[in-house]
């Protein structure tokens, strides 16, 4: 197409020439979805909006992140695994580019919501530390839509001494010298810090970026209590409820007692298999990203022999 700017004004050629430079930006930007086959958008879930990304063809899959970080935690696996599964990450509520946790809500809740959103009815479930929570909390209460499970370095309802302390050492920091010096508190813990040094810079900064409202300080206020869409009986009481393949996954420096959780998650699902990785920490898909999405690639592509 030719444009003859003679037979415009000045202004309207300032016109043409700005809604000229917004059509190449968007054809530039659907040529780089196109190209990297990502699809993003905030889904409206019970009351919020919460970021979700999503590529791949195939079977669902979902990735849930842990605390104190977002889905950007899932780097190292979200690429290579939409290469065999059609695989969600999002940001969970309080995290991210998602909304704020300013009320009463449940994250299993969220996550069957956002599937609905999506027209997912079945999915292979994956998290980490929490995320592995919210993933078997799904799998008790829609048993129908979970096809797999995999426990990453979760505790479920089980506490650890050790992380508890950390968890308060946190939120002092920052409440008294900010975001930076709470994340250098999470991030260098031996045990929930990342053991692989290349990969420290970017984990503190993606927990600088969600502490604050992760463990409310800043300005960031916890949501009332009194509403709950959880039964109240603990999750490590209900093991037996599982019926779906599930693989455990920890790493050997992960806590002594938060092994020993992880072990007894393995015992109590019936035919569940735990695997344990020699050189991570609690962070096992950061800390070995390489062995950690073979092992996940193995277990999910067994399912279908």
């Amino acid at each position: 197409m030719t444009i003859n700017y003679t037979q415009f004004n000045p202004v309207q050629r300032r016109i043409v020439l700005a809604a000229l430079m917004i059509g190449l930006l968007v054809a530039g930007t659907s040529t780089l979805y196109a190209q990297t086959g990502v699809q993003s958008g905030t889904a409206p879930v019970n009351g919020t909006q919460l970021y979700y990304e999503m590529a791949g063809e195939g079977h669902p899959l979902i990735l849930i992140h842990g605390g104190a970080v977002d889905s950007r935690a899932w780097d190292d696996q979200f690429s290579e695994f939409a290469k065999h599964y059609r695989v969600v990450r999002y940001d969970l509520r309080g995290t991210g580019r998602s909304g704020d946790r300013d009320k009463p809500f449940d994250n299993a809740a969220d996550l069957y919501a956002l599937l609905q959103y999506l027209k997912i009815t079945q999915a292979y479930l994956m998290g980490i530390s929490r995320g592995g929570g919210f993933a078997y909390d799904f799998t008790l209460e829609h048993p129908d839509m979970a096809k797999a499970l995999i426990l990453v370095s979760s505790n479920l309802s089980a506490g650890v001494p050790a992380y508890s302390a950390m968890f308060e050492a946190t939120t002092e920091a920052g409440k008294q010298s900010g975001a930076a010096a709470a994340a250098a508190v999470w991030g260098n813990d031996p045990h929930q810090g990342p053991r692989r040094e290349e990969a420290r810079p970017k984990v503190l900064k993606i927990m600088e970026d969600n502490l604050p409202r992760f463990r409310y300080f800043g300005g960031y206020n916890p949501p009332p209590r009194g509403q709950s869409l959880s039964t109240g009986i603990p999750r490590s009481e209900r093991l037996g409820e599982i019926k779906v393949p599930t693989l455990v996954i920890a790493g050997a420096y992960d806590n002594e007692v938060a092994r020993g959780n992880y072990k007894r998650w393995a015992d109590g699902i019936a035919g569940a298999k735990m695997i344990i990785f020699s050189e991570s920490g609690h962070l096992v898909p950061i800390d070995e990203p390489e062995a950690f999405n073979r092992t996940v690639l193995e277990f999910l592509g067994n399912l279908n022999k």
